[in-house]
């Protein structure tokens, strides 16, 4: 389960591209092609395993004109979306690895 204090990480064999306002997610390992939106490209760039959800969220919150709870209420599913996905891997927040 995806909670605030989680650091989540896009696993190494994860590619993804920016196409217009969209992104393009590759996961390489498992031949899976997923499609996102331009919040959720900006979600894949910040999930590079430096911060916390929490942390994540306020970088969005300061990116876009969107209150937290509906950060909240909208980017914790697409997390636990990508992590089911194979995307994301998570970590604790002070630990190593995943």
């Amino acid at each position: 389960m995806i909670d605030l204090a989680c650091v989540p990480r896009r696993r190494a064999d994860v590619r993804f591209r920016r196409v217009g306002s969209e992104a393009v997610v590759l996961v390489q390992d498992e031949a899976r092609v997923l499609g996102v939106n331009d919040v959720g490209g900006r979600v894949l760039e910040l999930a590079d395993g430096s911060r916390t959800v929490d942390a994540l969220l306020e970088a969005l919150g300061g990116e876009f004109a969107v209150d937290r709870a509906t950060l909240e209420a909208d980017v914790l599913p697409f997390l636990e979306r990508l992590l089911a996905a194979g995307a994301i891997v998570l970590s604790s927040a002070g630990s190593d690895g995943p």
